[in-house]
């Protein structure tokens, strides 16, 4: 069964281990999850609008869920 996904952030959760900083994966794009690999870049210019993603690139798509 296909489900929708909807990842509402385009930049890393950023923490601290340590003396180190962990960036994990927040909009779902990373070919290294957890961790983020910059694949987010992708996304800054999406605005409002909701995208799909494949390795081709990205479509723009119509949800007809409504944001809350």
């Amino acid at each position: 069964m296909a489900r929708l996904v909807l990842h509402e952030r385009n930049r890393p959760y950023m923490i601290k281990v340590g003396n180190e900083e962990v960036h994990l994966c927040a909009c779902g794009l990373s070919n290294n999850k957890p961790y983020c690999d910059g694949s987010h870049k992708k996304t800054l210019d999406e605005g409002n609008d909701l995208f799909t993603y494949d390795e081709n690139g990205r479509i723009k798509i119509t949800s007809f869920y409504k944001k809350d």
